[in-house]
């Protein structure tokens, strides 16, 4: 059971060249372009601080290498579960 699910870009600023890629490609509007530039020169995306969903298309529209990543946390609530991953840790993966 997943109690939460939190995604967002993470966006290097000076590895952005600004082509918009990502913002064009993300569905839920949630990335922007900056008013401001980087050491290249080049304005850059940057996320909006809300509406990610994890998607990715953001990331997968990017050319740029190591510009973007998309990070997603789950938090898992069920006991029972979170019990068996430490016994299995405890004993190293054996019954």
């Amino acid at each position: 059971m997943v109690d939460e699910e939190i995604s967002f870009p993470v966006i290097n600023s000076e590895l952005c060249k600004g082509c918009k890629r990502c913002i064009v490609g993300c569905p839920q509007n949630a990335i922007l372009l900056s008013d401001e530039m980087n050491a290249a020169g080049y304005q850059y995306a940057y996320y909006s601080g809300n509406g990610c969903t994890g998607c990715k298309d953001c990331y997968f529209t990017c050319p740029e290498p190591l510009a973007l990543e998309v990070h997603q946390y789950k938090k898992i609530v069920n006991n029972e579960i979170g019990r068996m991953i430490k016994a299995k840790v405890a004993n190293k993966g054996g019954n």
